[in-house]
């Protein structure tokens, strides 16, 4: 069903019969009617169709960051959308029909803050536990003041279980370091680790970095 937003002659929104009413970019269209196909997709749409779910499951898992991550986006897209996108461009691999993500490639978030040159995933020790450290104040006193007080956002991945842990506004940067306490479940499985900045208010942020993989030991 359409509808008759200013009249008849002017927006109309929705289908009416063979015809497609709609306003794109505040310019009101019609069209006709999409034909569906009858013809089977060749093997690169089915390749991309591939790729596309695979990027999208991940970032929808990931969405509880994402959406911190790639606010910068939303005058364009979604940041879910835009985090798809970056993925698809960068961190997908493989022939088909076996591809797979290429974690260090995935990032989480894009923005202007600093990140941290020095900050490092340590080998794993006995415990459900990841510990990661970092210079907080490797940006020079006056940036340590500046930006001291930007909070950590961590994203653990499990990559055996397809599990994730999220920890949000974890440590400030100039705490130096951050234990991630793991569940009993991810122990012994394969992990990744991604972290990023945020302010104080939540509206800036650091390109995400991928501090590598490891194996949390019991």
């Amino acid at each position: 069903m359409a509808k008759i937003i200013k009249g008849i002659l002017g927006e109309v929104s929705g289908l009416v019969g063979s015809v497609v009413g709609a306003v794109v970019r505040g310019v009101a269209t019609i069209r006709s009617r999409p034909k569906k196909s009858t013809k089977p997709p060749v093997q690169s749409q089915v390749n991309q169709r591939t790729k596309f779910g695979i990027a999208t499951d991940f970032i929808t898992s990931a969405k509880r960051v994402v959406d911190i991550g790639f606010q910068s986006y939303k005058n364009r897209m979604s940041p879910s959308n835009a985090a798809v996108q970056d993925l698809l461009n960068n961190a997908i691999t493989g022939v088909a029909p076996n591809f797979k993500i290429d974690y260090p490639n995935v990032t989480l978030s894009k923005g202007s803050l600093p990140d941290s040159p020095s900050m490092k995933l340590l080998p794993p020790v006995a415990g459900a536990q990841l510990v990661v450290t970092w210079n907080p104040v490797e940006l020079g006193e006056e940036d340590a003041l500046v930006y001291g007080q930007d909070l950590t956002v961590f994203m653990v991945y499990d990559e055996d279980a397809n599990r994730f842990l999220f920890l949000v506004r974890a440590a400030s940067r100039e705490a130096g370091r951050r234990e991630l306490d793991l569940p009993y479940f991810f122990v012994g499985d394969k992990l990744h680790v991604w972290v990023f900045f945020v302010s104080p208010d939540g509206k800036s942020v650091s390109t995400s970095q991928y501090l590598g993989s490891g194996i949390a030991i019991p």
